[in-house]
């Protein structure tokens, strides 16, 4: 039987450049971790930051906090999951959901633990609205978590004649997050740039590594060269 290999090409055209923004990321939050004036600099750029509170916005950065929370998200991910399956009536694209998800979450908290970026100094705010002494900075939980839900609904809903309304609204969201983790004093500036970055790329990864192993198994199945797989939500019956 003989072999297509587009998919393995289509595979490594994505891979290889997003590994390389990964490997990127790190190394940057390696370098930021062992630069305590860059920190210094950032540090005094979040207490004037600090220093804008007002209610509203206070409201809403900790709402964004409760809502990209562990717990909540988990909820998210498991409710949109199910509205995909609904949606779809087949199983691969909530799998695919959960998995660009999932993954590269769980891939950003490796990079912490890697980087070991300390996180700013709350306590020294004149502002604390969020105290969490400890733990690790670089890159934010938050706004990784926020980026790979968002983009993951943003795969699964392609080709709907609203998809540009949901990256619009996807691409709001996750700055407003980033710009919360700022806003609450929780984490530098960077770290929320390298999430969004990071995110991106790892997103990327896990989904031509989903598309590569459904062209595989179809091809598989058939026994000829399988064709580009698309499992957005506009396939629903």
């Amino acid at each position: 039987m003989s072999t297509d290999l587009r998919p393995l090409h289509r595979f490594a055209r994505i891979v290889v450049p997003a590994a390389g923004v990964i490997l990127a990321v790190i190394l940057t939050g390696l370098a930021l971790s062992a630069s305590p004036g860059w920190t210094a600099g950032e540090m005094d750029l979040l207490r004037q930051v600090n220093t804008a509170h007002t209610a509203p916005l206070d409201a809403v950065a900790l709402g964004i906090d409760w809502l990209f929370s562990l717990a909540v998200g988990s909820v998210l991910v498991l409710s949109a999951a199910g509205s995909v399956l609904l949606a779809t009536r087949r199983p691969g694209p909530a799998i695919r959901f959960v998995l660009v998800v999932t993954i590269p979450t769980l891939g950003a908290e490796m990079i912490k633990l890697l980087v070991h970026r300390a996180r700013p100094d709350i306590p020294s705010l004149p502002h604390i609205l969020l105290l969490e002494p400890g733990g690790l900075s670089f890159p934010s939980g938050h706004t990784s978590f926020a980026a790979c839900f968002l983009l993951g609904i943003i795969l699964v809903t392609a080709g709907h004649r609203w998809h540009p309304f949901v990256i619009g609204t996807t691409m709001l969201v996750v700055l407003s997050t980033a710009a919360s983790r700022v806003y609450l004093g929780v984490h530098y500036p960077s770290d929320v740039v390298a999430s969004i970055v990071y995110s991106i790329a790892a997103v990327a990864l896990v989904n031509a590594a989903w598309t590569l192993l459904l062209a595989h198994w179809s091809q598989r199945r058939s026994g000829l060269p399988a064709e580009p797989v698309h499992e957005g939500v506009r396939h629903a019956r």
